[in-house]
């Protein structure tokens, strides 16, 4: 004690600075250790949380992704179903004469017209060319395809063609019931008669049975 009474005060200034630096140095690294454990101890709890949202994403983004299958799936399905309410709404017709369609005796095909008509009942049979939503002309060895809309009261379809030694053999009277949907009528004309050679379904073919065999018979003598 009586030396440092005895010291000089600049000396003991010096003294008094370095002790408080020590003791700075010594709190700050204390200081710095305790954030670095409270970093320590928080990092795991981040890294959980990060690992449960990054979950919660990923099944939102699958079940958005389910929703969305669903979503086209359902398109899907009704515009099968608004294209066979199409279909059934139109028909197509294929007419395909042969050289000598219409030839009847001759040796030679002439031109001829096809009437086609949608009945609502089978009593209008006999009216189809007053009837008639189109005519068509037939040019033999020329083949026409058309598309033709049903009216939505329609119950038969009607079909005449023009022939010179024919009547009720190229006159076609077909249920709308009886029509393939995905298969065009296909009509071939002859000399002397007309056949329907594709676009109906025999088993849905009822009452107009008997009279498409009858209609598709052959005159005698015609060749």
């Amino acid at each position: 004690m009586d030396r440092c009474k005895t010291l000089p005060k600049t000396l003991v200034v010096i003294a008094c600075l370095l002790s408080g630096v020590l003791t700075g140095c010594s709190t700050d690294k204390v200081s710095q250790a305790k954030t670095k454990a409270s970093v320590m101890a928080d990092t795991p709890l981040i890294s959980n949380n990060s690992k449960s949202n990054e979950t919660d994403d990923l099944s939102r983004l699958k079940a958005q992704l389910e929703q969305q299958q669903q979503q086209l799936e359902m398109m899907s399905t009704e515009q099968q179903a608004l294209q066979k309410q199409l279909k059934r709404q139109q028909v197509t017709l294929t007419i395909k004469p042969a050289v000598n369609a219409n030839a009847g005796r001759a040796a030679k095909g002439t031109a001829s017209i096809a009437y086609i008509a949608f009945l609502e009942e089978e009593s209008q049979f006999t009216d189809i060319e007053a009837l008639a939503a189109k005519e068509v002309s037939i040019i033999p060895n020329r083949e026409t395809r058309l598309t033709l809309a049903i009216p939505q009261d329609a119950q038969f379809m009607a079909v005449k063609v023009g022939l010179r030694y024919t009547k009720k053999r190229s006159q076609f009277l077909i249920p709308l019931a009886s029509l393939t949907p995905d298969t065009p009528l296909a009509l071939n004309i002859g000399a002397c008669d007309v056949n329907i050679t594709d676009g109906i379904n025999p088993e849905q073919v009822t009452t107009s049975t008997t009279k498409l065999k009858y209609y598709q018979q052959p005159l005698v003598n015609c060749s």
